[in-house]
């Protein structure tokens, strides 16, 4: 043996080069057929259940972040189109079905949409609960409209315009931001029920006489202080006017009044006793002083300023009713008094 040391030392094998563990992994599943030269498509290694979980975790995380970011504008434009869409659907259906009667009743809508393809058939028109900011000038080519209500929306102005729906008996406008009431208001004829409650109404005024059809009035929730005497004209069987400054401890407040100047005593006594019969030329000056009058609401003559008298009326199923005169004299002021 020690004469034939190479029988006993095999050489070494050489030594390969070391691959990192996933490429091994890979270069061991690599098998070679002898019949296929074919090689075959390494094999991934499946994911536990914790990493998978991991995984779907993070890939659900990313997407509601994404949809979070874009989502907002898509949804509040859908929603604009959406309401759009359905107010106008509204229309087409009372057009094609002949219906008389259009509901938009809480759409938040911020104008009203074209109703001149109902011209001729609404008489029924509900537009409360939406953020209409100005009166909806579209309802005046509503031939036929009986009933309108506007009711909880932010219109500060009632255009004298209205008068164009002649055959109107129900005008709802309850919780706006009206503070003035159009002469127009009153040609309406045959309005039956009139609902102005809960507005910025400082002031009725004495044309209100002229709705002769008129049965309920509301004016809840405003800032009067007393009614026109017109309103005795009327033949209401029901009045509403709570919260308002009409409590009968604000009526010495509310009729306070100065003394009339020398110029509208003594005009006053000229119109009254026609005295411009016995004068050949009346300067211009006084010409105009004596044409700048009103109306006494108690004796119906000549009144320059005048006076202010609150008095009860026990009317329409309600006591202490007040209505408020403006007279000429005080002669006027005692007999509105005494009554």
């Amino acid at each position: 043996m020690q004469n034939h040391p190479q029988l006993l030392r095999r050489p070494l094998p050489p030594k390969l080069p070391k691959l990192p563990l996933r490429k091994k992994k890979v270069h061991t599943e690599i098998c070679v057929t002898e019949n296929e030269n074919v090689e075959s498509v390494p094999k991934q290694s499946k994911p536990t259940l914790y990493e998978g979980l991991i995984k779907s975790r993070k890939k659900h995380e990313s997407e509601a972040s994404a949809m979070h970011g874009e989502g907002f504008k898509t949804v509040a434009a859908t929603r604009y189109e959406t309401i759009t869409a359905m107010t106008n659907l509204a229309v087409v259906n009372c057009q094609i079905y002949g219906r008389n009667a259009l509901n938009l009743k809480g759409f938040f809508i911020m104008n009203c949409p074209d109703l001149t393809p109902l011209a001729f058939q609404l008489i029924y028109l509900n537009l409360s609960f939406n953020d209409i900011s100005s009166f909806p000038t579209e309802v005046f080519c509503l031939k036929h409209l009986q009933i309108l209500i506007l009711r909880n929306n932010p219109i500060k102005v009632i255009p004298s315009e209205i008068q164009q729906l002649k055959f109107l008996r129900v005008f709802n406008i309850a919780f706006n931001l009206i503070t003035t009431l159009p002469p127009g208001l009153f040609s309406l004829l045959h309005l039956e029920e009139l609902d102005i409650s809960y507005n910025s109404i400082a002031f009725i005024p004495n044309e209100i006489q002229k709705l002769r059809s008129l049965k309920k009035l509301n004016v809840d929730g405003n800032d009067l202080t007393a009614f026109p005497p017109g309103i005795l004209k009327l033949n209401l069987k029901k009045i509403l006017f709570e919260n308002n400054f009409t409590h009968p401890s604000l009526w010495k407040e509310n009729s306070l009044n100065s003394p009339q100047r020398l110029t509208h005593l003594t005009s006053l006594f000229f119109l009254k006793n026609n005295l411009h019969k016995y004068y050949d030329a009346i300067p211009v000056k006084i010409q105009t002083l004596l044409n700048c009058t009103a109306r006494c609401e108690w004796c119906h003559g000549p009144r320059f300023d005048g006076y202010r008298v609150i008095q009860s009326c026990n009317i329409f199923g309600v006591t202490h009713l007040p209505v408020m005169f403006h007279v000429c004299s005080s002669s006027c002021y005692r007999k509105v008094k005494e009554k």
